[in-house]
Formats: structure tokens, C-alpha cells, sequence
């Protein structure tokens, strides 16, 4: 190599290997200060790929470990809480056997009972405010859950049924429901039930075929029913259900009665008095209802044209504003299921509500063409409320299905009633409930649910007419003391005996809830072990990948320190060695 000045070459090599042994030295300095062999993309670009699906592997399956701990967590508060139910239950059958025997009188079985009572209550409790973290766990909310499959309890990395989740299911442990363990007076909601309107099936029809007999009742409800004081209860109408070639099933009942209150307004003889008769309506008087025209006449008979919406209404010699009402209510009642109005009356007020159930009825326009008669609104109003349910009831004792309605409020003051109607005048027969006697009295003593029912038609009434409080519909609910289940009460020896039985199935569902909460909890348990053992070796499978060799690291932070030095010192002489052309050129 000449001896040159402009370029110290030598010194360029020294520094550029200076500076790889430098970036090498740094290198082994960030692995052994963090203790990763990775600690970039570029220290190992695949290793890194594979380093970050692994920890994210290791963070869900510890998080999945915390999930299933939480699982035992909420099994163990539900199995504590049923271990509480599960003295209760004993008690009762307890109080059972107790009033099985014949040495007591009624007297001291009320008193058994009531002690019975307290104890499907206390269950009820126990059962509505047991939760773990907001989650109710043994009022049935959990058998809803996930589509009825439980609670989902979430461990794996993916989400693969067979793999990954599977779910808690917790029945109803409360003692007074359906569905629930069934011991016990449920106390709840007023319910009437019917055994004069039943059929084979739900489907099948209400109407004799051989007398082709209609038929129709009214329905209404009470929100301040008070049992001391039933006559100061307020009635409100929910309407009337007409059985007829429309909806003469079951089903079609349920169906009809569901789709909420009917709309309701009024029609009133305003301008009538005492010398009213029917030449006041002839000729000058009409009405239109719904979009159908009528007009009044003295003779002949009554007309009805669907497609053309008129019809024609006899009055005769009527003498009387209320005659005259009935006669307007029972023409309206004979073709309701086309004008889409029931009329009942009071005085010489016909109350009109929708024939469908639903605020469809809304729209329903009645005005008059003179002011002899005065529609109370415009139009009807109020339809679809729903303070009540109509169900399909199956009578096994029975072999039939039944039409139930049942208050959707649980409580004494919420009553539901039926009422069958009359052809002509009188008061309607009351069904069901908690009030004696038959007045349909309402607010200041008006009779607002009178039915008129149409001229001529003496099967309309048929079987419905006959319905009565006693023998036609039960009342299961509601603190009769006569709740659909063995073990709703002790009050009898008959009666105890029967518990003894209901007390063995009621425990039995309790004990098999409880022992397939221990299996699952025990399952959860082998699922944390397993997830644990798939962390750990997760874990070394990430650390060989991740974490640095400290003895091999060092040995090369050691080696690359040594050159480093070297290289320094090789520069520092490399650049003095310019230096000796100075001597040749002096």
C-alpha cells in the first residue's frame, strides 16, 4: 500500500469494523438488559409472528382460567343459597307428615299451614334475590339464557362448542310457581277459568253444528278491588267476545282476547223525553256507523246491505227512548261482526265498543245525521290495553281444552270477571271474582254493561247464558287457596298426604339442580387444571422463542467488548500513521 495523505484507508477499515463490532455490542446490551432475544422484527421477523400469537394464546387462556373460577364462584353461591332452600323443604314435608295424621283438628292444620306457607314464601325469596354480580341465578332466569341452553361460560381461544364454552343450567327453585318446585299457595294472579266453553282440541269449534248457536259474554277488570269494600270496586269494560262463525274456537277466543281491550264510546238519545216514540225517527232521523248509512222506519222489517253499506232499522210502534235504544243496540249486535260495533245500553245511552280486540277499533267513526241522536266522540277510542291474558288451558282431568283468562298483576285489588248478557232488561249475571252477589253496579249506579242481543235469535245465548260462578269456571288463584298443583296446601289430612308426595318431587328436583351444579363445578375445576398445564407449556414454548440465552449473550458481549477495545485502539494508530510522510518530506 503507498504511503498516501489525502486517504487514511487503514483508518476507514478500523472504524467501519469499529462500528459492526459497536452495532453487535449494542445489540447483545439490549438483549441482556431485557432479557429477550426478540425485542424487534428484525432481531427475528418469524419469531416474532409466532411469538405474538402466543402470548395472546396465554393471555386468553388465563383470562379463561379467571372466567371458570368465576363459574365455581357463582355455582358455590347458588348450591350455598340451595343448601338453604334445601332446610325449608324439610320443614315443610316436615309440617306435611305432621298434618297427615288424624290426632289434629282443622283448626290446628291452619295452623300448620301457615307455617307451610311462610316456608314456600321464604323459598320464593331465597330463590327471586339470589344473584351473583346482577345475574339471578335460581329464579329461572337461567334456563332462558343462551336460547334456553344456561348460562355460557366462556374458557377457550376460539369459539368451538366442543372446544372452547359450555353452559350452566339452573332450574326454578322457587317453590309457589309453575314451573318452579310447585309447593306451596302461589297467591297470585286472579285467574277464572271456564268448563262450559271447552272443546276436544284448541282448534275445534265452540258452536253446535246442530243448532248452528252463537254465543257472546262480556269481559271486565278491577285495579282497586278492595274484598271489605267490593262495592266501592271501580269496573272497567275490556269488552265483549262474540263466538260465531268468525272465531268459534279456542283459539280464536285466545287469539281475539289478546289483541288487547276493545275501543269504546258512546251513542246517546239526547233530544228524546218522555212522549218520544218511533215517528220521531222516521223519515227525518238516520245514522251512520263506520261508514254504513241507516235510516228508521215504523213498518216493515229490518235491512241490512253489506256491499252497498246501508240497512234499514223497524222500530214499529216503540213508545220509549230506552225501547228504542235497545232495539238500535240489538240490530247493531246482530250484524256486529261486519259494521265492526257491539252495542250495549244504559238508559237511552248505547255504549258502543269495536267487535275486534286491539286499537284497530280506533278508527272506527260513528256520527249521526241529525241531533236526535249524539255520538259521544268522533271516533272510538281506548282499544288495546292489555291488563289481562287469555290462554288454552288443558283439563287432564278432564280430556278437554278450556278458555282461561288470567289478570297479567299479580294481587288482591286486580280482579277479572265475566259476565254473561241478557235478551231484553235485568242485570247480568257476574262470574268469577271475588264479589258476592250479581250487581253490575258501576260508578254513581249506572248500569254500563248491559248487553242487547238481536231479535229472533234465541240460540245466540245458548250454553253462555248458562255460565254461572259456581259450577262453570274455577278461580285457582289468587288466595282461594286452590292452586293447580299437589302440596298447595296442608289444610287437609287428604290434602297432607298428597303434599307428602309433592314435598319427594319438589326436594328430588332440588337435589338433582344441586348435584348437576357439583358436576359441573368439579368439571370446571379439571378445566382450570387443564387450562393451567396448556398456559405453562404455552408459556415455554413462547419463552425458547422470546427470552435471551444469557450464558451464550454473554459470551458474546464479552467477545464483541474485546474486539471493540481492539478496534479502538488499531484507530487510534491508524490515524496517527499519516504521520511519517512528514518525515520524507522534511
Amino acid at each position: 500500500m503507498s504511503l498516501v495523505i489525502n486517504h487514511n484507508l487503514m483508518a476507514m477499515t478500523a472504524a467501519r469494523n469499529l462500528n459492526t463490532i459497536y452495532n453487535n455490542l449494542s445489540t447483545s446490551v439490549s438483549r441482556l438488559s431485557s432479557g429477550l432475544r426478540v425485542n424487534s422484527a428484525a432481531d427475528d421477523a418469524a419469531g416474532l409472528a409466532i411469538r405474538e400469537l402466543m402470548r395472546s394464546d396465554i393471555a386468553v387462556l388465563n383470562q379463561g382460567i379467571r372466567n371458570a373460577s368465576d363459574a365455581i364462584s357463582l355455582i358455590q353461591t347458588a348450591e350455598g343459597a340451595m343448601s338453604v332452600i334445601d332446610e325449608k323443604l324439610i320443614r315443610m314435608k316436615e309440617l306435611a307428615e305432621q298434618a297427615a295424621t288424624g290426632t289434629y283438628t282443622t283448626a290446628q292444620r291452619e295452623i300448620m299451614n301457615s307455617e307451610y306457607q311462610a316456608m314456600a314464601a321464604e323459598i320464593d325469596r331465597i330463590a327471586n334475590a339470589t344473584d351473583f354480580n346482577g345475574v339471578k341465578l335460581l329464579d329461572g332466569s337461567m334456563v332462558q339464557s343462551h336460547s334456553g341452553s344456561g348460562m355460557k361460560i366462556h374458557f377457550g381461544t376460539g369459539n368451538d362448542a366442543a372446544e372452547d364454552y359450555y353452559y350452566i343450567n339452573v332450574g326454578d327453585m322457587r317453590a309457589t310457581y309453575e314451573t318452579g318446585l310447585r309447593v306451596g299457595n302461589s297467591d297470585d294472579r286472579d285467574t277464572l277459568r271456564t268448563t262450559m266453553l271447552n272443546a276436544a282440541s284448541q282448534t275445534a269449534s265452540l258452536i253446535d253444528s246442530a243448532t248452528d248457536a252463537d254465543g257472546i259474554f262480556g269481559i271486565r277488570y278491577s285495579t282497586d278491588f278492595n274484598e271489605e269494600a267490593p262495592g266501592s270496586a271501580t269496573w272497567n269494560l275490556y269488552g265483549y267476545v262474540k263466538v260465531d262463525s268468525s272465531r268459534d274456537s279456542i283459539s280464536d277466543l285466545v287469539s281475539e282476547i289478546n289483541a288487547g281491550s276493545q275501543a269504546t264510546g258512546t251513542l246517546t238519545a239526547s233530544a228524546f223525553s218522555a212522549t218520544t216514540t218511533a215517528s220521531n225517527f222516521v223519515g227525518s232521523q238516520s245514522l251512520t256507523v263506520n261508514g254504513f248509512s241507516f235510516t228508521f222506519t215504523s213498518g216493515g222489517t229490518d235491512t241490512f246491505d253489506a256491499t252497498n253499506k246501508t240497512g234499514n232499522i223497524a222500530l214499529g210502534t216503540l213508545s220509549s227512548a230506552t225501547s228504542i235504544a235497545i232495539e238500535i243496540g240489538g240490530y247493531m249486535n246482530t250484524h256486529a261482526s261486519t259494521l265492526g260495533v257491539n252495542a250495549a245500553w244504559n238508559g237511552t245511552t248505547l255504549n258502543l265498543s269495536a267487535y275486534a280486540g286491539g286499537a284497530d277499533g280506533n278508527s272506527i267513526n260513528t256520527v249521526s245525521g241529525t241531533t236526535t241522536l249524539s255520538a259521544g266522540q268522533a271516533t272510538l277510542s281506548g282499544g288495546g290495553e292489555t291488563p289481562l291474558t287469555a290462554s288454552a288451558y288443558y283439563d287432564e282431568a278432564n280430556e278437554e281444552w278450556e278458555l282461561q283468562i288470567q289478570m297479567n298483576h299479580g294481587g288482591e285489588k286486580y280482579q277479572v270477571q265475566i259476565f254473561s248478557l241478557t235478551t231484553t232488561t235485568g242485570t247480568p249475571s257476574i262470574v268469577g271474582g271475588l264479589l258476592t252477589g250479581t250487581s253490575m253496579n258501576g260508578t254513581g249506579g249506572s248500569q254500563p254493561f248491559y248487553g242487547r242481543l238481536p231479535e229472533g235469535d234465541t240460540d245466540w245465548m245458548d250454553d253462555y247464558l248458562l255460565l254461572d260462578e259456581v259450577d262453570e269456571w274455577s278461580q285457582p288463584q289468587n288466595g282461594s287457596g286452590t292452586t293447580e298443583w299437589d302440596g298447595a296446601d296442608i289444610l287437609t289430612q287428604s290434602g297432607a298426604q298428597v303434599a307428602l308426595s309433592a314435598m319427594d318431587a319438589a326436594i328430588n328436583k332440588k337435589d338433582t339442580a344441586r348435584a348437576n351444579l357439583g358436576a359441573i363445578q368439579n368439571r370446571l375445576e379439571n378445566t382450570i387444571t387443564n387450562l393451567q398445564i396448556q398456559a405453562e407449556n404455552l408459556q415455554a414454548a413462547e419463552s425458547r422463542i422470546s427470552d435471551v440465552d444469557v450464558a451464550t449473550e454473554m459470551t458474546e458481549f464479552t467477545s464483541n467488548n474485546i474486539l471493540a477495545q481492539a478496534a479502538t485502539a488499531m484507530l487510534a494508530q491508524a490515524n496517527s500513521l499519516p504521520q511519517l510522510a512528514l518525515q520524507l518530506l522534511g
